[in-house]
């Protein structure tokens, strides 16, 4: 039995039904709370929608708790950029799921230290540009994470 994460993989759609840019979308349920609550949607090459908490990038990220999470950027017409994404490690009680190892981890960086590895991957987020952080929370396992990254182009490099 296939994911359900990865359904858009199991079933290749034509070229022309594939939406070709990642991009970040307004989420028309909250424009009446302005700043008030702070999420955003990304859409996936798949066409698949996910929603995002967004936190300002000049704080350090909540990494606790799982999920993805992607450096943003912003340019002069308001518009986002994606400048790259980390699976966060999480493990749910009973979930049998094991903790994801980042990329930066896959490149070289030691696992002993995993919070330093983050700190450089979001130290190397904020010099490219990023000035938020979006967060994901229902991508809890490896597999769901890794499926959410290769549909927002984020793999296999974590940076644009």
């Amino acid at each position: 039995m296939h994911a359900p994460a990865l359904s858009f993989m199991r079933d290749p759609q034509p070229a022309t039904s594939i939406v070709a840019a990642v991009r970040e979308e307004a989420l028309r349920a909250l424009a009446d709370l302005g700043e008030a609550l702070p999420l955003t949607a990304w859409r996936g090459r798949s066409g698949r929608r996910y929603v995002f908490s967004i936190f300002d990038a000049g704080d350090p990220p909540p990494l606790d708790g799982g999920g993805v999470l992607l450096a943003v950027g912003r340019n002069g017409h308001d518009g986002a950029v994606l400048l790259g994404s980390m699976g966060l490690a999480a493990q749910m009680s009973g979930d049998g799921g094991c903790p994801l190892r980042s990329a930066q981890t896959r490149e070289g960086i030691s696992e002993a230290h995993p919070a330093d590895a983050r700190d450089i991957w979001c130290d190397v987020m904020r010099e490219r540009g990023a000035c938020e952080w979006h967060l994901h929370l229902l991508a809890r396992t490896p597999l769901a994470q890794e499926a959410m990254r290769a549909d927002l182009a984020c793999l296999p490099r974590t940076t644009a």
